[in-house]
């Protein structure tokens, strides 16, 4: 009994001391993170808006130009996961 709690407790040290080696990210790191999660979400918003300009003011002066950038922006994405702001 005594040997399988040995056993145990050392495994679980083991274990615990190779999670705990995991470096953190630097703050330049998780900045670029942030900066990456929010251009997606400023591209996400120009191309509705581009969109919906289009479709409701086709005969606008503004809307080649917004046709224009959507061809460059692309497709809206299918599946946006909800970001935190």
């Amino acid at each position: 009994m005594f040997r399988h709690l040995c056993i145990l407790l050392v495994t679980a040290a083991l274990l615990g001391g190779v999670t705990a080696c995991k470096p953190k990210p630097t703050a330049a790191q998780l900045q670029a993170v942030k900066v990456d999660a929010f251009r997606k979400r400023q591209k996400i918003e120009a191309i509705k808006a581009y969109t919906a300009l289009v479709a409701k003011y086709p005969d606008s002066p503004y809307a080649p130009k917004a046709q224009e950038r959507l061809n460059v922006l692309g497709p809206l994405p299918a599946a946006t996961p909800a970001v935190k702001k």
